[in-house]
């Protein structure tokens, strides 16, 4: 079945009541955070490690498994195998950014349409969300160099000046349609956007695709589970309601820590990983100005590339700011490897 020719939008956001009421609450960082609880069971499909958009061919995670010899385990994370305590011996099998964050792979959402349908009375009715934080969705935008004119503007003006879906943290603007028009916002977003929540009118399943994650989650019957795990033309791993939404391995930890103990002796420090570099630089907290934690990180995936960040720090005391350095640390490193 071919997808809507674009997202029929609707103003009907309290058919997203549902979703609030069976959320954990978001800084409970779990699966539930982000996808209603109660259903049988749970899976990740994981987005791609880079896809044909922005590289040669599709790169899944079990191939960049394959490369570091990373155990790719059902809690794993993106950095879980592609970055790994040890540099390979050959050369990584992407070369962006690493997955998408907040978005399937089209063709993955296509395919998980398909077997989702199966496992709804309501196919063809369905809700969708997308955030309204993303450049096209939140406002018109204004032609480039030129403030005063206006682009078209993809969200009908009813909708845009309209009631949003209000969930913790996220506010999203709402459509409907059959189970394929997950995809039917890509073509407005300019950038392959599709549906962050979705789900059928009679609720027998829910996906999220939470702006900040690198897979996206379905709730649903036990038996639909295990056929999305099984099916080969996308990547799935089982969850469960409880599994935490982040971690960090014991060998990024470890490169954190030590660097953390060096920047507080030294006020500088270089960890170096098997995917970049990352350099830091410690403006310790004084009675009149706050601490800051500079970085400058360069990435071998990014051509060499580098980028830079600032951290203010907050805690006082040594454990508290050592704790502090630590996490921020933990979160550059990861970054070296996106996901």
């Amino acid at each position: 079945m071919d997808p809507p020719a674009g997202p029929a939008w609707s103003e009907a956001v309290g058919e997203a009541d549902w979703i609030g009421e069976r959320l954990a609450p978001f800084d409970a960082f779990k699966v539930t955070s982000v996808v209603p609880g109660g259903f049988d069971a749970y899976a990740r499909v994981l987005h791609p490690a880079e896809d044909p958009r922005w590289g040669d061919r599709l790169v899944r995670w079990a191939e960049v498994a394959a490369w570091s010899g990373m155990p790719l385990r059902d809690d794993a994370q993106f950095h879980s195998v592609a970055l790994p305590p040890a540099r390979p011996g050959r050369e990584a099998p992407w070369s962006g950014q690493g997955p998408r964050e907040g978005s399937l792979y089209l063709p993955d959402a296509e395919t998980l349409a398909g077997i989702l349908r199966e496992w709804t009375q309501t196919p063809e009715r369905c809700w969708f969300c997308v955030w309204d934080g993303y450049d096209w969705a939140g406002t018109p935008l204004t032609q480039p160099g030129q403030p005063s004119v206006r682009l078209p503007d993809p969200v009908p003006g009813r909708v845009r000046r309209g009631h949003r879906v209000h969930l913790p943290n996220r506010d999203y603007l709402l459509y409907t349609g059959p189970a394929e028009a997950v995809t039917a916002a890509a073509p407005l977003s300019g950038d392959d956007q599709t549906a962050n929540l979705w789900w059928p009118a009679d609720r027998a399943w829910c996906v999220a695709s939470e702006i900040d994650l690198a897979w996206t989650y379905v709730g649903g019957p036990a038996d639909l589970i295990k056929r999305l795990i099984a099916d080969g033309r996308i990547e799935a791993l089982p969850a469960g309601p409880d599994d935490p939404l982040t971690r960090v391995e014991d060998w990024v930890a470890s490169w954190a820590a030590e660097a953390a103990a060096e920047l507080l002796s030294t006020g500088e420090a270089i960890i170096t990983t098997s995917r970049g570099t990352v350099r830091a630089w410690l403006q310790r907290p004084s009675r009149f100005r706050r601490g800051a934690l500079r970085t400058r990180s360069i990435c071998d995936n990014n051509g060499g590339g580098w980028s830079g960040g600032h951290t203010p720090l907050n805690r006082s005391g040594e454990e508290g700011l050592r704790a502090e350095i630590s996490l921020y640390l933990s979160h550059t490193v990861i970054g070296l490897v996106g996901g």
